[in-house]
């Protein structure tokens, strides 16, 4: 009996979660659109995709400088650890992106592959945003203010419900933590 009354109610909160999440999505996707941020998180977006983020941390990561490359190594470490993680649930879940399973949405540049759950391009924008802040802490504002754009940028261009992005940054800072914990970075 109680089991069926904690069933009950866990449905219940899944139900309030999930109406939560589509009326944000709306929200970013549809009542904000303009121009201007249309542009804008076109490019916003890109700071966490695979090709920007490989480059940059291959970059520091070869660096001649010795206190770079320690830096570069750091985020190559967190970022490929958070991408297998990311890669490993999107499988499980296979949660359709919201341009799949929503109407009446504004996709702007929709990838034609992948699952939606969790975002990818903000686990590794705050992957590096968390690296970056550990080296750098006076510009840990910044860092993590770019890694929290991206995460609306997914939302925005309609390719990421805001759960995506949530758990995505969530996967990245334990992911960080973690690392951190036991001495890899």
């Amino acid at each position: 009996m109680k089991l069926r009354k904690d069933v009950k109610e866990m449905n219940a909160i899944g139900g309030l979660v999930r109406k939560g999440d589509i009326s944000l999505f709306y929200l970013f996707n549809r009542k904000i659109h303009c121009d201007p941020l249309d542009f804008l998180m076109k490019y916003i977006t890109h700071l966490g995709s695979t090709t920007f983020t490989t480059l940059l941390s291959l970059f520091l990561f070869i660096y001649p400088k010795h206190e770079v490359r320690t830096i570069g190594r750091e985020m190559v470490i967190v970022l490929l650890t958070t991408l297998l993680i990311v890669q490993f649930i999107k499988r499980m879940v296979n949660r359709p992106r919201p341009y799949i399973t929503l109407r009446d949405i504004i996709p702007i540049n929709p990838p034609n592959c992948s699952y939606s759950f969790p975002s990818g391009h903000t686990c590794a924008a705050f992957s590096m945003a968390l690296v970056l802040s550990k080296n750098f802490p006076p510009l840990s504002v910044v860092f993590i203010t770019l890694a929290i754009m991206v995460g609306l940028s997914r939302v925005y261009l309609g390719v990421h419900y805001p759960t995506d992005t949530f758990i995505g940054g969530i996967i990245a800072f334990t992911t960080f933590k973690l690392l951190l914990m036991v001495g890899f970075i």
